[in-house]
């Protein structure tokens, strides 16, 4: 395959080329094929040695998988006229029309996977507030250069969680400051159930005024350390854009 999502990733690709071809030359009634078909076909595992529960090659591939199909949909794949799924639980390929899909907040196709909400400022204080919102422009910059997914929520917390687009993970977190430190909260939840998947806390010291000269100097060394620490802990899908 030559998009980007699977260019560099050859057992995902092999284990996608296996199941597609297996539904075209069977059917889609057809059962799953047993882990221990794939291990060997796909991933060249000795038939005779080769034990599924203690090698769990085939269902961590198939993990990975299904998280590329869903990066690759949402963004350099959204128009194909058909769309391959891979449903939890099963290693059988499902192959629709796109027209075919669920419609509405459901489908996971059209919508974001990560959802950047802007940081809230716990803190009256004007320069803690001025300091918050230039690292939210900061954080936003960095995420959409970074990764290939990106949905920017509004900062009205008013704006009900039904209204807010859907994504498969959600970034959110708080400034406060008192008068020694001022302090970076980050959460990295799961877009469903709101899983806490990251939390991360970063100091800085409040030695100078953050109206200073070098207040986005500031600002972008806060948003340099977030995102050298968030990216330890992005899922796989969101860390496949191309330089």
């Amino acid at each position: 395959m030559t998009s980007k999502r699977f260019v560099k990733a050859r057992r995902c690709t092999a284990l996608l080329s296996y199941l597609v071809e297996r539904v075209l030359v069977c059917d889609e009634t057809a059962a799953s094929p047993p882990e221990h078909e794939i291990g060997v076909a796909v991933f060249g595992r000795d038939p005779a040695a080769y034990l599924p529960a203690d090698d769990p090659i085939v269902r961590v591939q198939a993990g990975r998988l299904r998280l590329r199909l869903t990066a690759y949909y949402a963004d350099e794949g959204a128009a194909d006229p058909l769309r391959i799924t891979v449903p939890q639980g099963r290693y059988h390929a499902r192959i629709v029309l796109a027209d075919s899909q669920p419609a509405g907040p459901a489908s996971l196709v059209a919508a974001p996977l990560l959802l950047f909400s802007p940081l809230i400022c716990l803190c009256g204080d004007a320069q803690a507030a001025h300091f918050t919102a230039g690292l939210n422009d900061e954080l936003g910059f960095r995420l959409y250069r970074e990764l290939h997914s990106l949905s920017l929520a509004s900062a009205d917390r008013a704006t009900p969680s039904a209204e807010r687009p859907r994504a498969l993970y959600l970034l959110e977190g708080a400034v406060r400051q008192d008068a020694l430190l001022l302090r970076v909260s980050l959460i990295l939840r799961q877009g469903t159930g709101g899983a806490v998947l990251w939390y991360a806390q970063f100091d800085r010291a409040h030695d100078s005024d953050l109206e200073s000269d070098n207040a986005i100097g500031d600002q972008e060394q806060m948003a340099a350390r977030c995102m050298a620490a968030l990216q330890e802990h992005l899922p796989r899908c969101l860390l496949l854009r191309t330089p």
